[in-house]
């Protein structure tokens, strides 16, 4: 939960937050994407 962490400056995507909230979000996503093509 640290949006400062060195590893921000080299990644291409970040997400800072809670694992249990953010993954089901983000999965939730993908599947729509999926599902609109």
């Amino acid at each position: 939960k640290n949006d400062s962490a060195a590893i921000f400056e080299v990644a291409d995507y970040g997400i800072c937050g809670d694992l249990f909230k953010v993954v089901p979000m983000l999965i939730e996503e993908v599947r729509a994407a999926k599902a609109a093509k």
